[in-house]
């Protein structure tokens, strides 16, 4: 009869060797690469999905269809409206709720000033507090060994051995109203977006291409420069000259003399932004794998 490891000398895993072979694989990280369905396409637009006609690329470098760009730019800046108009009702109210708390303890200094200067008897709260016949009793049942609580401290005894008592759950207030933004923020990188800030860019398309994609039209895009076609390659885009191109053919024919190769035009450091790469179903980071870790059983 075959031992099982658990049993062998010096081994502590209760697996044996067909065990281990058919389960630890579901245990520890694994990985899988993601299919190209779950990848943005070079050329598609952050925001609609679909292939760009009429490109602007932000200072991050991510492409947007230059109307589902600015129709998110309006969204965003009606939305920004009405935050900063609660905002101001806000700080409104709490302006009057201060002025309030203000004036009732003016108020309550006044009466207690009157009640001290003219002679007026102490008001009935006050009394009940100082009832000489309520505190001789609660003195004689203390000397009697009698745990003697008033209304106050029984209600805190109450809140802390039945805390479960919706009349004793804290009060949670209302909602604060948060310094609304000056500006609409980027969908990605979350730093603030202006429409100027948005620079149109020319994307060649291969027009040999026979590629089609759901909507039946082409999606195929090209380096500027090499005619090759753009995938998941680094890429740059001249924001000047609207030229879009391959790093590596940027490196080599526009870098060194800050002259764009397709229109000749000199331009500044400035002017070059990456262009994010394609972004998988999981994250906007590039990346082409997904990673899962499972606890191992030993």
């Amino acid at each position: 009869m075959v031992r099982r490891k658990s049993q062998k000398q010096n081994n502590h895993n209760p697996f044996t060797h067909q065990e281990a072979r058919s389960t630890l694989t579901h245990y520890g990280t694994q990985s899988v690469r993601v299919g190209s369905d779950s990848q943005l396409p070079f050329g598609h637009c952050a925001l609609s999905l679909t292939p760009i006609m009429d490109a602007v690329v932000s200072p991050s470098g991510t492409l947007y269809e230059r109307e589902a760009a600015v129709s998110y730019l309006m969204r965003e800046m009606e939305k920004l409206r009405v935050w900063r108009e609660a905002y101001e009702q806000q700080y409104e109210n709490d302006a009057k709720e201060q002025a309030q708390l203000e004036q009732k303890s003016l108020s309550e200094k006044v009466q207690n000033f009157e009640a001290k200067e003219g002679g007026v008897v102490m008001s009935g709260t006050e009394t009940s507090h100082v009832n000489k016949h309520g505190e001789a009793r609660k003195e004689k049942l203390k000397k009697e060994g009698f745990e003697v609580l008033d209304k106050e401290e029984k209600q805190n005894v109450l809140k802390r051995t039945s805390y479960w008592l919706s009349d004793w759950t804290p009060d949670a207030g209302k909602k604060r109203v948060e310094v609304p933004p000056k500006r609409a923020s980027s969908p990605f990188s979350g730093r603030e977006l202006r429409l100027k800030d948005l620079k149109s860019v020319t994307l060649k398309r291969d027009s040999d291409s026979t590629e089609k994609n759901a909507v039946g039209t082409d999606v195929v895009f090209v380096c500027a420069v090499s005619n090759k076609r753009l995938t998941t390659q680094p890429c740059v885009a001249i924001t000047k000259t609207g030229s879009v191109m391959l790093k590596s053919s940027f490196d080599e024919f526009a870098k060194k003399d800050m002259v764009c190769p397709v229109t000749g035009s000199k331009f500044k450091d400035k002017d070059v932004v990456e262009l994010k790469k394609c972004a998988t179903g999981y994250a906007s980071s590039g990346k082409v794998e997904a990673e899962v870790y499972r606890p191992t059983m030993v």
